[in-house]
């Protein structure tokens, strides 16, 4: 570089012949030159260029011929950015960029490059401003790497995300500590940034739910001690007391002589898996419930039956009605038993009403229903078919529709976005107070309406008959 600027014609630029070149220029050329680091200066005005070899691989195939022009014609598409430059040293201003982003046409074509820049101006002998002095280095490479490790920092964490990962850890044996990322320390709620430097393994275990650490720390030390993987279902307890599941697994990795060091793994939130195994749980119970109870409510059908009708015929066209009715009602209910997939067809609040009460009721006045007009999707009109249908066979069995002196009345209004339904009974026998034990069929009802539609179930179990009060949330109504 020292033999090309010494080569070439300097007459033809703002600088003028190098045997007049001011003492300071030619000082700072002698710096530049020495220099490793890319170094350019910009000098006079205009900006003429002189620069070093680090600078010169910078330039591409603009170099050799760039050198000695005005940086603005050097550089036509970073001229705004370097005019700028100019304006601020040669005012005796400095300028700093870190990892600055220029696109260039340095061989041939634009390409995005990144920058790590230091403007500052230089001075003649009486201290003149008559230059800037850039100090450059390209960071293009390793911005291209971060960009890299950020895709595949991105990569990693859509492919935990669709196998439903929370998050990753590591537990080193030796120092008890545990490091983890920030999806997974949130999840257990221990603070991301030092959960990234490693805190002490107990501090994960604080949200544990109680009846569950033994089991935990029993298979913990089983890996520790015998180096086996760790396959683990444990619960956890929020700050607020929701309860949620969790799926951890790890793997153990061993040090030169063989000995475990540390268990790695990765952990699933299951708290719908393990809410639907529940619900599933109770329904088949629910299942074996209802097959046991459905001869019960046939039987007081025609017992009724008998009792309202004047001959056999009239009492089998009515008990065949009753029946149909009854089988309708479980088939609005079917898909909730029987978990089926594709079911979608919907179906209205006064339709589920009537379907499930029809086959109680000794005559159809027996029952009012002042309500808005609801659209029931699948899901929501089998948990409240569920409700229904427990309530029906209480009022039928020992309430206001074991007689056919018996009245039921339902009204309901939307208070916002929440549907509010009163259930009361009347005429039937006189109540004495709430049952002993709750039941099945009332624990069934309240998961049904709490779990599944966001609602809220109360009993009042007054003198005069049963009333009960639901809430349902509108949007899960149409689910």
């Amino acid at each position: 570089m020292g033999a090309l600027i010494a080569a070439r014609d300097w007459s033809e630029t703002p600088l003028g012949p190098m045997a007049e070149w001011d003492a300071g220029l030619k000082a700072m050329v002698s710096m530049m030159l020495a220099a490793e680091r890319p170094v350019a200066l910009l000098c006079g005005e205009k900006g003429t260029l002189v620069y070093n070899k680090g600078y010169a691989e910078i330039c591409g195939t603009r170099h050799p011929a760039v050198l000695g022009k005005d940086v603005l014609e050097a550089w036509p598409e970073a001229a705004d950015f370097n005019g700028n430059v100019l304006a601020t040293c040669l005012a005796g201003g400095k300028l700093t960029y870190k990892d600055t982003h220029l696109v260039l046409q340095r061989n041939g074509a634009p390409e995005d490059t990144w920058f790590d820049l230091d403007y500052s101006p230089f001075r003649d002998e009486t201290g003149r401003v008559i230059g800037v002095l850039a100090l450059v280095s390209e960071t293009t490479a390793h911005h291209h790497a971060g960009e890299a490790l950020r895709t595949a920092e991105e990569r990693f964490r859509q492919s935990l995300n669709a196998a439903g990962v929370i998050g990753v850890w590591d537990w080193h044996f030796d120092s008890d500590l545990m490091f983890a990322d920030a999806p997974f320390a949130s999840f257990f709620q221990v603070d991301s940034g030092r959960a990234e430097q490693g805190v002490p393994r107990r501090e994960f275990g604080m949200r544990i739910h109680p009846d569950d650490r033994a089991y935990v720390e029993e298979e913990t030390q089983r890996s520790f001690a015998t180096g086996a993987d760790l396959a683990i279902e444990h619960r956890l307890v929020d700050g607020d007391g929701r309860v949620r599941w969790v799926m951890i697994r790890g793997t153990c990795f061993r040090d030169g002589q063989g000995q475990p060091e540390r268990l790695a793994g990765a952990a699933v939130e299951i708290t719908n898996r393990k809410n639907a195994e529940e619900s599933r749980r109770l329904l088949i119970r629910e299942l074996h419930h209802r097959i046991k109870n459905t001869f019960a409510v046939i039987a007081g059908m025609v017992t009724m039956t008998a009792r309202s009708t004047s001959d056999v015929g009239e009492m089998a066209e009515v008990l065949r009605g009753r029946l149909v009715a009854l089988a309708s009602a479980h088939e609005l209910i079917r898909p909730a038993i029987t978990a089926e997939v594709g079911h979608t067809e919907q179906t209205t609040l006064a339709d589920l009403f009537t379907a499930i009460l029809t086959p109680h009721l000794y005559f159809p006045e027996q029952f009012t229903l002042e309500a808005p007009p609801v659209e029931l999707g699948v899901t929501a009109a089998t948990s409240l078919a569920l409700v229904l249908h427990e309530l029906a066979t209480n009022a039928s069995k020992y309430g206001a529709l074991s007689t056919a002196k018996g009245l039921l009345s339902v009204r309901g209004h939307f208070d916002g976005d929440v549907l509010s339904l009163e259930w009361a009974e009347t005429g039937g026998p006189a109540v004495s107070g709430p049952p002993g034990h709750q039941g099945f069929g009332s624990r069934l009802a309240s998961m049904s309406i709490v779990g599944q539609l966001a609602g809220s179930i109360a009993f009042d179990w007054l003198e005069t008959g049963l009333v009960v009060r639901l809430t349902m949330a509108r949007e899960r109504l149409l689910r």
